[in-house]
């Protein structure tokens, strides 16, 4: 599912990430998300699902460069939508696993570029992990963006 200008009130995006999670993770309802890390655009290390224990997360899953476009307007409205709610949390996560080393620095330089310096402690890149988080999402095709709703016990919904 892409983002789209007729995603206008909040009740209606919702519903659609609500049908995307229902639709694309229905068989993976209540599994726990494996552990999984990465480095944040500002140099964390994170490991999800315990980085979000306790909120409920929406995680935007990018696989490839193309992925973007449908990555960083997800990430937007999500992050827009609840910045200012307690007990949730946006986290957007780009996978290089198989980008090839000497692309990974130029990748990441891009990122920090292109995403606002204050949601780069939100901005996820892992370089492990593709093929669990591809399962996970019910991965078809690499030029789109993947969504997983967890719950605060790190567990898929």
């Amino acid at each position: 599912m892409s983002y789209s200008s007729e995603m206008r009130s909040p009740v209606v995006f919702v519903a659609a990430l609500a049908a995307l999670g229902f639709a694309i993770a229905m068989p993976l309802c209540g599994e726990q998300m494996p552990q999984i890390t990465g480095k944040t655009l500002s140099e964390k290390r994170v490991s999800f699902p315990s980085v979000s224990t306790g909120s409920v997360a929406i995680i935007i899953i990018g696989f490839s460069h193309a992925s973007q476009s449908q990555l960083k307007p997800w990430a937007e409205r999500a992050t827009n939508e609840y910045r200012q709610r307690n007990g949730v949390v946006v986290y957007s996560i780009a996978v290089l696993e198989d980008a090839p080393r000497l692309v990974r620095g130029m990748a990441v330089h891009g990122m920090k570029s292109g995403v606002p310096a204050p949601q780069h402690d939100h901005f996820v890149v892992m370089y492990h992990g593709e093929s669990e988080l591809k399962r996970m999402t019910g991965f078809q095709r690499p030029e789109e963006a993947y969504i997983l709703l967890l719950d605060q016990r790190g567990e898929i919904r």
